[in-house]
């Protein structure tokens, strides 16, 4: 139907639709969560009363009512009007082989360090405009509260819950749109994959509205544009990406528990060995380059589904 647009207009028809289908369903969640757990929409909406365990989780129902609609079912739909069914527009193909799948593995758990390294940077950069340092640290606080009372569950169907909402849904559906589609409208428009892989990971950063750590977002964009560019299957970013996701989930969870102490994030900052984000950098390197040469050893191409020139 929408096939005959241009790359720009798809990328203005995507977005648009997007904003207002992220909108409609965040509503709709917000009114079956209020509705099946006893809540007014409007405290739903609040944000608030995070050390409330019902409250927890009518808004974790929110929150996959809201995935679901904003990034799942849009892509699909998208899919279809841009290519005729709903799976031709992505490249569903099977990873090259089992040691293509355990370096990417491999490579989310290498460069936990340098991301660390990265965010503490970038909570050091000074911000000139003192309102809008506040705005950005009131946003960095509210997201921080909201992963705390996600990730605090002492129940195994509690973490289940978080591996689906975090780790299942928000790796496939954020895939689905940023690397699937957008990154794909980008290289068709720009005809450069390099240019168009960092402007996906920007907005990907941007889009989390926490700019206080928009440097790290930024690096695993990028680590998950790659992917997608040079493996040529969606299922290399959503592995990247669940891998990433899974890993604080589950660090968190036994932290609740109190088996294990809060030094996840502080690893490769300067305040727990710092050294560590150099060697996590080059080993994340040199998997990734075992990986690119298996990989086109396998396809025995360069380029991956969606070229430069197409």
């Amino acid at each position: 139907m929408l096939a005959g647009l241009t790359p720009a207009e798809k990328f203005l028809f995507s977005g648009i639709s997007l904003l207002i289908v992220s909108l409609a369903f965040q509503f709709l969640g917000a009114a079956l969560a209020a509705w099946i757990y006893g809540y007014e929409v409007a405290e739903i909406l609040n944000l608030s009363a995070y050390d409330d365990p019902k409250y927890v989780s009518a808004f974790k129902f929110m929150q996959i009512v809201g995935s679901i609609g904003t990034f799942v079912i849009p892509a699909f739909i998208f899919s279809f009007f841009f290519a005729g069914t709903v799976t031709a527009y992505y490249s569903f193909k099977r990873m090259h082989d089992l040691l293509s799948v355990f370096l990417v593995i491999l490579m989310m758990l290498s460069v936990v360090p340098f991301i660390n390294y990265l965010a503490e940077l970038n909570q050091n950069i000074p911000i000139p405009f003192e309102r809008l340092d506040a705005l950005f640290r009131s946003l960095e606080t509210e997201a921080e509260s909201i992963m705390k009372a996600f990730t605090s569950t002492r129940t195994l169907s509690g973490l289940l819950v978080n591996l689906l909402m975090i780790g299942i849904i928000a790796s496939i559906g954020e895939e689905l749109i940023f690397r699937g589609l957008l990154q794909r409208i980008l290289m068709e428009w720009m005809r450069n994959a390099h240019i168009a892989i960092l402007v996906t990971a920007i907005i990907f950063s941007a889009f989390h509205f926490q700019f206080l750590s928009f440097l790290p977002r930024l690096a695993l964009g990028m680590i998950l544009g790659y992917l997608m560019y040079v493996g040529g299957s969606i299922w290399y970013p959503i592995l990247a990406h669940f891998v990433n996701n899974i890993l604080g989930v589950i660090y968190y969870f036994f932290y609740t528990r109190g088996s294990t102490e809060d030094l996840w994030e502080e690893i490769g900052t300067s305040r727990f060995f710092p050294l560590s984000a150099i060697i996590s950098f080059v080993l994340f390197l040199v998997f990734f380059l075992i990986w690119y040469y298996r990989v086109q050893h396998e396809k025995k191409m360069v380029m991956p589904f969606y070229s430069e020139e197409a």
